[in-house]
């Protein structure tokens, strides 16, 4: 197990945020399994309200999910580069968002998903395991999250996932915008 919080300061880098909060950061090394600790410690600490499922199925799509849990009850957390800045956005799983008009319905000019670098250096996940916790970038939040007492997300690690109170997500990040994910999700094609 890794020291409570042990992150090594790495260099300083500039920060965009929303509503012209610009400035430096200091940018944090963190391992992975400095991460899987955090988020282990931070459901034990929380234990009414998060819990870790252990699963020997790795998580790395919706199918493979669906034999663990609920997958109506997924969410999914995504790193966006934006003109303003780099923002989370955190959705429910189950539906392709469109993420022009989700940018244009948000304010944010030029919404994309930002590059795995970009991910790993402003967040320390890697692309695919970004959870929803420890993110450190200002996040916009799905309101179809809050009517469920859990939903699952991400830990960094494929064979553990987070069942967490949704609005424990909120509590934990810093939510700069609200939206309704039902209003940007892509619509099946007929064929």
């Amino acid at each position: 197990m890794s020291p409570e919080c042990d992150h090594r300061p790495s260099d300083d880098v500039p920060y965009h945020g929303g509503d012209g909060d610009h400035g430096i950061r200091r940018a944090y090394t963190v391992t992975m399994d400095d991460r899987y600790e955090r988020i282990v410690r931070f459901a034990a600490e929380h234990a009414n309200r998060a819990r870790i499922i252990e699963h020997k199925t790795a998580i790395v799509d919706l199918a493979s999910a669906a034999t663990v849990f609920d997958v109506t009850r997924a969410a999914a957390t995504y790193v966006v580069e934006t003109k303003e800045g780099v923002f989370a956005v955190i959705a429910l799983a189950s539906g392709h968002l469109r993420w022009r008009a989700l940018g244009r319905a948000l304010g944010l000019r030029q919404l994309h998903l930002a590059s795995p670098d970009v991910v790993k250096d402003r967040t320390g996940y890697d692309v695919g395991t970004v959870g929803p916790l420890f993110l450190g970038i200002p996040a916009y939040m799905d309101r179809r999250l809050l009517p469920y007492d859990m939903i699952y997300c991400g830990t960094e690690d494929a064979h553990h996932t987070l069942a967490i109170d949704p609005q424990l997500i909120v509590e934990q990040n810093d939510v700069v915008g609200w939206f309704d994910g039902g209003e940007f999700t892509q619509r099946a094609q007929a064929m």
